[in-house]
Order: C-alpha cells, then sequence, then structure tokens
C-alpha cells in the first residue's frame, strides 16, 4: 500500500512538473514569434527607408513598436523616418525615447543632434553632437556633425579643428 501510495504520488509530482515545464516554455516560444515579428517589421521598415518611404517605414515600426515597446532600436529608426518626412516633433519624440532606453549610445545623441539642426535649434544640436563626442570620443562622426554645426554657425576654425579630428580618426 505504501509503494502504490509513493508511486502515485510520484507521478502527480512528474505531472506537475511536466505541467510547469509547458507553462514556462509557452510564453518563451510565443516571446521567440513575437521576436520574430518584430524584427521582420523592422527589415520591412529598412527597406522602406532605403527606398525613399519613410512614412511606409514609420507605419511599419508603429506596430513594431506596439509589439515591443522596450527595443530601443526601433524608436532610432522611426525617429528617422519622422525626421525625412518633416514631422520634427515626433521624430524628437522617438530620438528621446531611444536615448531613455541608450543613455550611454553616443549614435543616440548624433541622431537627435540631426533632429535638432532639422528644428533649426543649432545650439541645442551643438550640445548633442557634443554628448555624443564624450560618449565616444573615437568615433568619427561626432566630429563630423559637431563641424557641420559650427561652419553653419560661423565658427570656422572650430569647424576646421573637428573635421581634422574626424579625418584623423578615419586613419587610425
Amino acid at each position: 500500500m505504501v509503494a502504490f501510495i509513493h508511486r502515485t504520488g510520484l507521478k502527480r509530482i512528474a505531472a506537475g512538473l511536466l505541467a510547469a515545464a509547458w507553462l514556462l516554455a509557452a510564453p518563451l516560444a510565443a516571446q521567440a514569434q513575437n521576436t520574430k515579428a518584430v524584427d521582420d517589421l523592422l527589415n520591412q521598415a529598412q527597406k522602406a527607408m532605403q527606398k525613399g518611404q519613410p512614412r511606409d517605414a514609420e507605419n511599419l515600426l508603429r506596430k513594431a513598436i506596439d509589439a515591443a515597446p522596450a527595443r530601443a532600436e526601433l524608436y532610432m529608426l522611426r525617429s528617422r523616418a519622422r525626421d525625412s518626412s518633416g514631422k520634427y516633433e515626433l521624430a524628437l519624440e522617438d530620438a528621446n525615447k531611444y536615448i531613455e532606453l541608450e543613455p550611454s549610445d553616443a549614435l543616440g545623441y548624433l541622431n537627435r543632434s540631426r533632429i535638432y539642426i532639422s528644428m533649426d535649434r543649432p545650439e541645442t544640436a551643438l550640445a548633442d553632437a557634443t554628448k555624443a563626442i564624450e560618449l565616444d570620443p573615437k568615433e568619427p562622426d561626432g566630429y563630423y556633425r559637431r563641424s557641420d554645426i559650427y561652419r553653419d554657425m560661423g565658427k570656422e576654425a572650430e569647424a576646421k579643428a573637428d573635421e581634422a579630428k574626424a579625418a584623423q580618426l578615419e586613419k587610425s
């Protein structure tokens, strides 16, 4: 009788463990499907941008962000699409969200700097370009961006210095 109870108990425990494993695996499988769907939307959006269709990219990215709101790269690309479409305030919102999710990524500040240039806010664009350089001083794009901003502001000496620094970094 004890053996019967023991075997029955073990069977119940085994069944419970299998059920728990299934319950844990089901969300992981769904998450993997969701990740693939979001990746597909991201790829389609990138192709739309390459074809010069930022509004199509924006619509695809809206769906992707709805499915995966914590994926920073989605906000980065949508900010570029919105900037290309002249939707500067919305582009700025997405750029800010990207920076919120990835505060130490220099590219986020370079992206936002470009949007500020589009909005004719050179001082703010300059601050973001400088922040990008602080975060990644070996990235030439920050110096090139800041050089362009300085040139637009009439600060030729600063523009030339940053351009020379960018060129030096590209050589090394």
